[in-house]
């Protein structure tokens, strides 16, 4: 008999285990619908745009009961607002995805090598479906001023972290002759690249793609060499 009572009594921990442990594994459930929850309202938005997407719509793309959905997001403003902070942190991991293919030596210039394969990264980059889903957010964030105030920081952040990814990868970007201009040349090949990927033109693609990209590379390149020549300068005169 007491080799059968040392026996119970062990079995009686799990048990009390379990109980103490019962709220974190809620409260990770819920996290995980959320997150599901998010990613559905994602999909809303790149197939059928901000104005068509409903919590009706979310919840069945995400396969779960308008009770469901509402325990988790009370109104169309609190799941957009979520999901606008969700897309902008899957944004920002993807670039770090990006751009950790290519390569640069250190403590150099890129070269037109370099920038071609930075630009050609970045046009992939903008062409998936993160992105779409948060331009449509930004649309509707024209018109829908509680949305604006939300989506008016996130992109700043955006920028900011991709910003900071890119002379975390690449230092050369911090350097103090190189940040005007390199902060110019950002915005202008990041915004061309986002103009293609928001207006998929069928006429665009090919070698006039590609076209377009050398035209960057070059000036990209046109500036590297004049803030090179005038540290060249700078030297000389020292």
């Amino acid at each position: 008999m007491e080799s059968q009572n040392a026996t119970v009594k062990p079995a009686a921990r799990p048990a009390r285990r379990s109980r103490a442990g019962h709220g974190s594994w809620q409260a990770e459930k819920s996290h995980l619908m959320r997150m599901h929850i998010l990613d559905a309202t994602m999909k809303c938005l790149v197939n059928i745009g901000y104005s068509q997407t409903t919590t009706e719509k979310i919840a069945k793309q995400a396969g779960v009961s308008r009770g469901a959905m509402t325990h988790h997001f009370k109104s169309r403003a609190e799941v957009f607002n979520a999901a606008a902070e969700h897309i902008t942190d899957i944004r920002v991991k993807e670039y770090d995805e990006a751009i950790r293919g290519v390569t640069q030596k250190s403590g150099t210039f890129p070269t037109a090598e370099n920038m071609r394969d930075t630009i050609t990264t970045l046009q992939s980059y903008y062409m998936k479906p993160s992105f779409l889903a948060f331009q449509e957010l930004v649309r509707g964030a024209r018109t829908d001023e509680q949305l604006q105030e939300v989506m008016g920081p996130l992109e700043n952040s955006l920028d900011e972290r991709m910003s900071q990814s890119m002379v975390t990868r690449f230092p050369i970007w911090a350097d103090e002759d190189l940040r005007e201009v390199g902060e110019a040349l950002r915005d202008l090949i990041m915004h061309s690249l986002q103009g293609v990927a928001m207006n998929p033109a069928p006429y665009l693609q090919g070698d006039r793609l590609e076209r377009l990209h050398g035209l960057l590379v070059e000036t990209a390149m046109a500036q590297f060499e004049r803030v090179y020549q005038a540290r060249q300068q700078q030297v000389v005169a020292t």
